[in-house]
């Protein structure tokens, strides 16, 4: 399984089980608040219970931007290329006076 998708159910996973403690736990409270505690209270588990998940997961993405600037740069040079080449012999022309 891909570390972004890996992460993504772990995460999903992590706040649905929380989710159902608190709802279990704060009875007669009212849902949107339950919701709103599970909401930060699984954020900070995700944050020391998935780090390498996250960690995996960064460096994928990081890998995937990488290489889609490196394409960008290929062909921002290619472009820069073709506009110098056509510019070359409008330079070499001269104007008449």
């Amino acid at each position: 399984m891909p570390p972004t998708v890996s992460y993504s159910v772990r995460r999903l996973a992590l706040f649905a089980a929380t989710l159902a403690l608190l709802t279990a736990l704060l009875r007669g409270t009212p849902f949107v608040a339950v919701l709103l505690i599970a909401t930060l209270v699984s954020g900070v588990l995700s944050y020391f219970l998935l780090a390498g998940s996250r960690e995996r997961m960064a460096q994928v993405v990081a890998g995937r931007v990488s290489r889609l600037n490196d394409r960008l740069d290929l062909g921002a040079a290619a472009e820069d290329a073709a506009l110098d080449a056509a510019e070359l012999p409008e330079k070499g022309v001269s104007k008449p006076e």
